[in-house]
């Protein structure tokens, strides 16, 4: 008898399916690499990564799957106290992190050694890609498109999907939520991480542009649900936005 396979939600990049108590997604040449960080994550005794279990008779990877409830992107904001449980789960990645050896690999995006300054960053620590028990931080996955940069990427794409999701409202509301982004990981001026996500974000859509024109499969699927063009139209409302999110944290002050 077959196993079932249950499509996961989002899975617009690597098109996730959940067998069992394993998650299943298709590989490619920068497996290996995601592979042994998760393993080294996994032996450095890192909470809420999926462990690498192997590949199944398709090839797929397989990996432990992370229970907890994913929040809705759109729909349902994360709880402050969500935000500050993922942001110290993150602090405490970008240092386990430090620690992974900095030689050449082949990343999704990129095939060289890490810089100095820089880590390997999740890439996509965005709600969708965290799941949770109530308040608390239960699983961070989709760690396909891990590589190199800089701790503050990590931090600027968690702020544009969540505190800067609703740029249309009240500009209290995004100051707010980059002041406990911004306090809940510690030592970031909210300012500072409001400018590095018109970086962080542009970087992205750069990104999903070469892969789409590589014929990645994984960027193809989201040109599919219209990226990058959703994402640089976004990044224009932000733009006309971040006087008055700035205004907002000096009020804030």
């Amino acid at each position: 008898m077959s196993e079932v396979e249950i499509p996961l939600e989002g899975g617009n990049v690597g098109g996730a399916v959940r067998v069992g108590d394993t998650v299943r997604r298709p590989t490619g040449p920068w497996t290996p690499a995601v592979h042994e960080l998760l393993e080294f994550l996994a032996h450095a005794g890192l909470a809420h990564v999926p462990r690498v279990l192997g590949t199944d008779d398709q090839g797929r990877e397989v990996l432990t799957y992370l229970p907890g409830r994913v929040v809705p992107i759109g729909t349902e904001d994360l709880t402050d106290e969500q935000v500050r449980s993922a942001m110290s789960w993150l602090r405490e990645y970008h240092a386990v992190v430090t620690g992974f050896p900095r030689d050449r690999r082949r990343w999704r995006f990129a095939d060289r050694a890490l810089e100095d300054g820089e880590i390997v960053c999740h890439h996509d620590t965005a709600m969708y890609n965290m799941a949770f028990d109530g308040d608390t931080l239960a699983g961070v996955f989709d760690w396909d498109v891990a590589g190199p940069g800089i701790p503050l990427d990590d931090v600027a794409i968690f702020a544009w999907n969540s505190p800067l999701l609703r740029l249309g409202e009240d500009p209290g509301a995004a100051a707010h939520g980059l002041q406990v982004v911004a306090d809940a990981y510690g030592g970031i001026d909210p300012a500072d991480l409001l400018d590095h996500v018109t970086r962080r974000m542009t970087d992205a859509c750069d990104r999903i542009e070469e892969g789409q024109h590589a014929g990645d499969p994984g960027m193809l699927r989201l040109g599919e649900i219209g990226e990058p063009a959703s994402t640089r139209a976004r990044l224009a409302v932000l733009t006309d936005r971040v006087p008055a999110i700035r205004d907002a944290l000096t009020s804030r002050g």
